[in-house]
């Protein structure tokens, strides 16, 4: 196996889509601050992060992107993983405060990746990636879905929006490679797992304690999307 090498990218291009970025980033956590997203019986104090945290995290998530993708299709590649930053961050923020993963987001983010993908592929004529994005999105679905089916007879919080999120999820790393969807799948597990443990050495919860998954499956894709590795070929 070997590590994927990235292409250069120009300094200039990262710091503007750093910046671009960080305004994106603060009409989003005005509007997520309002809290306009909860139903009715979705009460009790908003999340703590202030808006200036949610700007600086997609400035760096749109920075990071713009460095990894670059120049890759002529340019065409980075705007899928921009707006699936943009919508992940936004996700994670609802599903960290009410555990619940919006279909609102989730679902027009499938049509919105895949034709940016799609673009992404014309461009550089790599059409074998879309069609591995596609299966790969379809496989991740349907390992989900048969954990939530698992979930709902042992009455655990696991439940169809991380079933569509990780269709997304699957359609997003898949693009790169086979391996990617398994090492951001693991990596969520993983890291979920830690952050509970944890929480019960330091006595801040306990194992009754639902904990939102969904952050944890998007960290997950984002180290998968920022280090993955292939097979030789």
């Amino acid at each position: 196996m070997t590590w994927v090498d990235f292409p250069p990218t120009p300094w200039w291009y990262v710091a503007a889509l750093c910046t671009a970025g960080g305004v994106v980033g603060w009409v989003l956590g005005t509007r997520l601050a309002t809290l306009g997203y909860r139903l009715d019986h979705e009460t009790g104090p908003g999340p703590r992060p202030p808006v200036w945290a949610v700007a600086a995290t997609l400035a760096v998530l749109w920075g990071l992107f713009a460095w990894r993708f670059g120049p890759t299709a002529e340019y065409a590649l980075a705007p899928a993983y921009l707006g699936f930053a943009t919508v992940g961050v936004g996700l994670a923020w609802v599903d960290a405060d009410v555990h619940r993963l919006p279909h609102g987001l989730t679902r027009p983010a499938y049509p919105m990746l895949i034709g940016q993908l799609a673009l992404a592929s014309w461009a550089s004529g790599d059409w074998a990636a879309l069609r591995r994005a596609l299966v790969a999105g379809a496989v991740l679905w349907g390992i989900y879905f048969l954990l939530a089916l698992v979930a709902a007879l042992l009455r655990s919080g696991f439940g169809l929006g991380d079933v569509t999120l990780a269709g997304l999820i699957g359609i997003a790393t898949g693009y790169l490679s086979p391996w990617a969807p398994v090492i951001a799948t693991y990596a969520a597990f993983l890291l979920s797992g830690a952050y509970g443990l944890g929480r019960i050495i330091l006595r801040l919860g306990s194992r009754k304690d639902h904990i939102a998954f969904g952050p944890w499956m998007l960290v997950g894709a984002l180290l998968a999307l920022l280090v993955e590795i292939r097979p030789l070929v």
